[in-house]
């Protein structure tokens, strides 16, 4: 994770390159080019462990965010359209949200291809846990909400002392308005997480197949604890506003 001062010196180190090697100083699509050209060289001459550890990372089968293209037509049309009509010059503001906004772009794009990716392969494994907690992931997202109970009862299964696992399901039950049942789970993974009992999920089984960037859920206490007054609420409100129209 680049810090923020790390960035800023960044973009002004680039907007420099940039003034030095073009003579126009004008906002077009050309020089979207050339900004992530100028970029691309500033990266890798600052991030040289950055880059060690993207050249070493495991082999996978999953899309992978780092084939994203930032150079295509497509994207470029993209940005350029979204900041054409505000600016007119190339200035380290602009050389910001263009990153910035790539950055969107680029995960958008993953995404999507990682969660079809994931639907499509999920099948195949039913006795992966991990694959299909990462399963159960994708499609709560997709509010979804039964196939992601029906993953990540899989999970569960083989590993009952996940605090994430217990965790999800219990969204995937508020969801299907099971809000008793969602409590129960509520707390044991309240009780997996405060006495440190989680077992977290295990990529074990074929993991040529998982991906390098995964969409994961991170429980903790304080979301747990969250999610209870959500509960509480709900019922609370249940009982106040709707109770008396049937009374």
């Amino acid at each position: 994770m680049i810090s923020k001062a790390k960035m800023q010196e960044s973009i002004q180190e680039i907007y420099k390159l940039y003034i030095q090697r073009n003579v126009i100083k004008a906002f077009t699509l050309e020089s979207i080019s050339s900004i992530f050209e100028i970029g691309n060289e500033v990266f890798q001459r600052h991030n040289g462990e950055e880059l060690d550890r993207l050249k070493n990372r495991p082999q996978s089968k999953a899309p992978d965010i780092m084939d994203d293209e930032p150079f295509s037509l497509e994207r470029t049309l993209e940005i350029y359209e979204r900041f054409s009509e505000k600016h007119t010059e190339i200035s380290p503001e602009l050389i910001q949200n263009i990153f910035e906004m790539n950055s969107r772009l680029a995960w958008k794009a993953y995404r999507k291809r990682y969660d079809d990716y994931i639907i499509n392969i999920y099948k195949d494994f039913p006795s992966d846990e991990y694959i299909n907690y990462l399963a159960a992931i994708v499609f709560y997202d997709l509010h979804n909400f039964d196939m992601a109970l029906h993953c990540i009862n899989i999970s569960l299964s083989f590993n009952p002392s996940s605090a994430n696992y217990t965790h999800i399901k219990s969204l995937c039950l508020m969801q299907r308005g099971e809000l008793e049942t969602a409590r129960t789970y509520l707390y044991q993974s309240l009780f997996l997480v405060e006495l440190r009992q989680s077992v977290p999920p295990r990529r074990e089984q074929n993991k040529e197949m998982y991906p390098n960037y995964p969409i994961e859920f991170h429980t903790s206490s304080e979301l747990i604890r969250s999610d209870l007054k959500k509960i509480e609420k709900t019922e609370m409100v249940f009982v106040n506003d709707f109770m008396p129209l049937f009374e």
